[in-house]
């Protein structure tokens, strides 16, 4: 029964603290923010390339499939989602744990 469910939701992805990700991000990783252009006015964390999830079905293929992939949302949940959807695309994805939220949290930068 157990696997039956883990194939309903696809595979699981790791997450990845806001310090993880910075190191992540320093190595060469690209930084999804997969929030509204709305959302992202409030702040963004530099560098980070936009990508909403309800347009992440149709833009996914211009991502690069030799780089680290981390996903990022207000709170975690939609990158959660968009990381699995990568990884059921072949990508190596990371979820931000507690998302741009846990980065301001933490004081890593962020860009208005």
């Amino acid at each position: 029964m157990l696997g039956w469910f883990r194939n309903l939701l696809g595979p699981g992805v790791p997450s990845l603290s806001p310090q993880e990700a910075q190191a992540k991000l320093k190595s060469g990783a690209i930084l999804l923010d997969v929030r509204t252009p709305y959302e992202r006015k409030d702040g963004k964390i530099p560098g980070s390339k936009a990508l909403p999830l309800a347009e992440l079905a149709k833009g996914w293929e211009s991502l690069p499939k030799d780089k680290e992939i981390i996903c990022q949302c207000a709170s975690g949940n939609r990158s959660r989602q968009a990381a699995a959807f990568l990884a059921r695309k072949g990508y190596t994805a990371y979820n931000l744990l507690g998302g741009i939220e846990a980065w301001k949290r933490a004081g890593l930068p962020l860009k208005k």
